[in-house]
């Protein structure tokens, strides 16, 4: 069962998030996020932020249905995104879906694409989703379907990647050693049914990607 976060960053089409299956228990809204949540047909069980990027109608309809709301000040020590990441865990989730968490503004979504590398090392599994992106991180091993016109792009972001080894991509590895700032991985695709990602020793970012 997974928390759902709705941010106020790039839409998301709806059959993009019901392609993925999604268990969807719990749905935190991070400020205007709370417009994303109706467009998906997704009853928010809470609302957090500083509210400067919401609709007052939108915020009024949902309060006016009971849904619980958690204000903080505009002027704090962390984002809206990771105040609701924290929010799920203190719920006890350890598998989130990010949704609006990419954008026009960059620093944002480096922002929030380094939250699952933070995360990561507390054992808690997030995942960002837009409409071109599936965002994740991993160690050891990822499986991943075969998505048509997908790309799969693999970021070291330790030092070093060792023990990489792809099985059913265009370009298979064995077993080398990727560093930190490397292109080698980027753009490579799924043929088979599975895709099989290995690493022996660190942590990278795995994009899968369409245009």
């Amino acid at each position: 069962m997974s928390a759902v976060i709705i941010a106020s960053g790039s839409d998301i089409e709806k059959h993009v998030f019901e392609e993925e299956n999604i268990n969807v228990e719990y749905v935190i809204c991070a400020d205007g996020g709370l417009e994303k949540a109706e467009k998906l047909n997704l009853i928010p069980n809470i609302v957090v932020g500083d509210l400067d990027s919401v609709s007052p109608d939108i915020l009024k309809h949902y309060l006016n249905k009971n849904v619980e709301l958690i204000k903080y000040p505009v002027e704090k020590d962390f984002t809206d995104m990771e105040i609701a990441i924290e929010y799920a865990i203190s719920k006890n989730y350890k598998d989130i879906i990010l949704v609006g968490a990419t954008g026009t503004r960059l620093d944002h979504t480096m922002g929030n694409i380094l939250l699952l590398e933070k995360y990561f090392l507390n054992g808690i599994k997030i995942k960002i989703l837009d409409n071109n992106n599936i965002i994740q991180i991993m160690g050891n091993i990822l499986q991943l379907k075969h998505k048509k016109n997908y790309y799969v792009s693999i970021i070291p972001v330790t030092e070093t990647i060792e023990g990489v080894s792809l099985k059913g991509f265009k370009y298979p590895l064995h077993n080398v050693t990727i560093k930190r700032g490397s292109t080698l991985c980027i753009s490579n695709e799924i043929m088979d049914d599975l895709g099989i990602i290995t690493i022996e020793k660190g942590n990278a970012l795995v994009f899968m990607s369409k245009d």
